[in-house]
């Protein structure tokens, strides 16, 4: 038996952790994990866990210590019922709340005019009528059909009209998949683009560097050049410099000689 109640307790919590309607919630906390019922009488054992005094006695009624609990099955060594009143007022207000919504329901079902059940639809007006509506003057020379028939006729008309839009939608989501796709197409070709600009510039600077070197090399063979004309030029001046010495200090020699002398070698000396 412990093993049914851990089963049922399971999915009682499941289906209590994955509804999102309050009053379902509600009902799932005012039931008994034991019974599965509306808690009746409830107790709240040591552990914090609510069940009906039956329930929870009929679980123990063969123990004499070590009580367990059904849901988390902590144990305790003295059997300890407290009467939960609030939690009693709780499961009145589920109850209450439970009738309100079936009757909500069952009303929803039916006619407001005539609060008969609402059987037929109205194509004209589309909407839902009772037999008594069908041969009333409002709707009685329109197209009325069963329910079922107009919920088959439309479901068909909806289905065509899913045939379009899910092909409108594979469309889309072509499309969106190729936009997608573009930034990653857009980055490759600038990427490339990049590398194309950086190997240009690599050419463009290996190129000026060799152009560099050229024009270097030529300044420097041109300076070399014009350097070795200045030292020939300073030579020659040397020695043209020597040359005008030596003819100074001749012609200044001469001119001590006695007149005979010096103009023994005067025609000589004119002709350098």
């Amino acid at each position: 038996m412990p093993v049914i109640i851990d089963q049922l307790q399971m999915s009682q919590t499941r289906g209590a952790m994955a509804t999102t309607n309050p009053l379902e919630n509600l009902q799932v906390e005012a039931s008994c994990s034991v019974c599965l019922e509306y808690l009746k009488d409830p107790v709240i054992i040591d552990c914090g866990h609510n069940f009906c005094r039956v329930c929870i006695t009929r679980w123990w009624e063969d123990l004499n210590r070590d009580f367990p609990c059904p849901v988390c099955r902590k144990t305790f060594r003295h059997r300890t019922l407290k009467p939960n009143r609030q939690l009693g007022n709780m499961v009145e207000i589920a109850k209450q709340l439970q009738v309100t919504n079936k009757r909500k329901i069952r009303d929803e079902n039916l006619c407001e005019k005539h609060n008969e059940v609402l059987r037929l639809f109205c194509k004209e007006d589309q909407e839902a009528v009772c037999l008594a509506c069908e041969i009333s003057h409002e709707h009685r020379s329109h197209t009325v059909v069963s329910l079922d028939d107009a919920s088959q006729e439309y479901k068909e008309k909806m289905q065509k009209c899913l045939e379009p839009l899910e092909k409108k939608l594979q469309e889309i989501a072509h499309c969106k998949s190729r936009e997608e796709k573009k930034p990653g197409e857009l980055k490759r070709k600038v990427e490339d683009r990049r590398q194309l600009i950086i190997s240009e510039f690599e050419e463009l600077h290996l190129f000026l560097a060799e152009e560099q070197e050229i024009l270097m090399q030529r300044l420097e063979n041109e300076e070399k050049e014009i350097l070795q004309k200045l030292k020939e030029n300073v030579t020659e001046l040397s020695e043209q410099r020597s040359a005008l010495n030596s003819l100074i200090t001749e012609i200044e020699e001469k001119c001590l000689q006695s007149g005979m002398d010096m103009l023994k070698d005067v025609k000589s000396t004119f002709e350098r």
